[in-house]
């Protein structure tokens, strides 16, 4: 008889752990949107570093140079914050709020020498954040 209910509460513990991992797995893998960063910062700037991430979800930092493109993806309804280092600057911003681009399948960023602008068509822009210095 205890083999029987040792079985049973394996079963159910079981159960439990791949209830508990689709509910996580499903979220934690679907791309709600996509965080596009355009570095247009003027020739002879160099790489920039950026680092973005969320309460759940850290893409660590990462280098890119100008005239290219750092994308990230959403993968749940939070905000995701960014980071941007180049030369002695520092700029930090909201890349992705659910009130705000909940609905948008792309979130584009336009890093340039007078700030850090957003769009939401990749076409027409507006300061979000400024540059600070050391």
């Amino acid at each position: 008889m205890g083999g029987g209910n040792g079985h049973v509460l394996v079963f159910l513990v079981s159960v439990f752990f791949f209830i508990i991992s689709s509910s996580v797995g499903g979220s934690q893998y679907k791309q709600l949107s996509t965080i596009h960063v355009m570095n247009s910062m003027a020739k002879g700037s160099g790489p920039m570093q950026i680092r973005c991430k969320s309460r759940y979800t850290d893409y660590g930092m990462q280098q890119f140079g100008e005239g290219t493109e750092y994308r990230c993806g959403v993968r749940e309804k939070a905000v995701y914050y960014c980071m941007g280092m180049t030369g002695r600057r520092i700029a930090s911003w909201h890349a992705f709020q659910p009130r705000r681009d909940g609905n948008r399948k792309a979130v584009f960023w336009l890093v340039k020498e007078n700030g850090i602008f957003l769009s939401w068509d990749n076409s027409t822009w507006v300061r979000k954040s400024d540059w600070e210095t050391d």
